[in-house]
């Protein structure tokens, strides 16, 4: 992995994991200097095109708080954090940095998280079960201090089969987990989409 992607990933673990070690955070000289040697070498990076994309010439790094979690799922901000800001890593266009150093913040919050019975059998036992996720986000322009994009309503499901199998076939989810899995990774899909590709 080239360096500056490593950096990225490890700015965002110590955002989600909370860790004042961690490059995230600044706990002392010496996790400060760390997070200085994590933003020079994002800050160094920064020789990518804006391919496919019409942002705004300012904007050129991101930073993605923890998102807040109204959901009864205790987990599932922090697994909602981690994709979106896996999938801006996986693309490069717009590189992760800490929130005092970006171009622009993605706010969100998980508004709702559900799991219900999708279909039944004949003999009326669930077949197969539904997830749910619901996010609030924003798009902050740190630099002109406007908002530039916000959605309350996204929203991604994934189904799997009450009866847990080794694999259901054609990469469907065969579990809950699976299932959150692929939900955030639409989510993720789409909040990159929306950000890159408003303008």
């Amino acid at each position: 992995m080239p360096p500056e992607k490593e950096a990225a990933r490890a700015l965002r673990d110590g955002v989600v994991a909370g860790d004042p070690a961690s490059p995230g955070w600044c706990g002392g000289a010496a996790s400060f200097l760390g997070s200085c040697l994590v933003v020079a070498l994002v800050a160094a990076a920064c020789a990518y095109s804006f391919s496919g994309s019409s942002l705004p010439s300012h904007i050129q790094s991101i930073a993605i708080p923890v998102f807040a979690n109204e959901s009864l799922d205790a987990t599932i901000g922090d697994e909602v954090t981690r994709g979106i800001s896996d999938r801006f890593l996986e693309d490069n266009r717009l590189k992760l940095a800490r929130e005092a150093n970006a171009d622009c913040v993605l706010e969100g919050r998980v508004t709702q998280y559900e799991r219900k019975v999708y279909s039944y059998t004949a003999s009326q036992e669930p077949e197969a079960y539904i997830v749910v996720v619901r996010l609030a986000v924003v798009l902050k322009d740190r630099v002109k201090n406007r908002d530039l994009w916000s959605n309350e309503r996204l929203e991604a499901t994934a189904t799997y089969p009450a009866e847990t199998t080794a694999s259901t076939g054609g990469g469907l989810p065969a579990s809950e987990e699976e299932a959150r899995e692929a939900a955030i990774a639409d989510l993720a899909q789409d909040i990159l989409a929306q950000v890159l590709e408003q303008w």
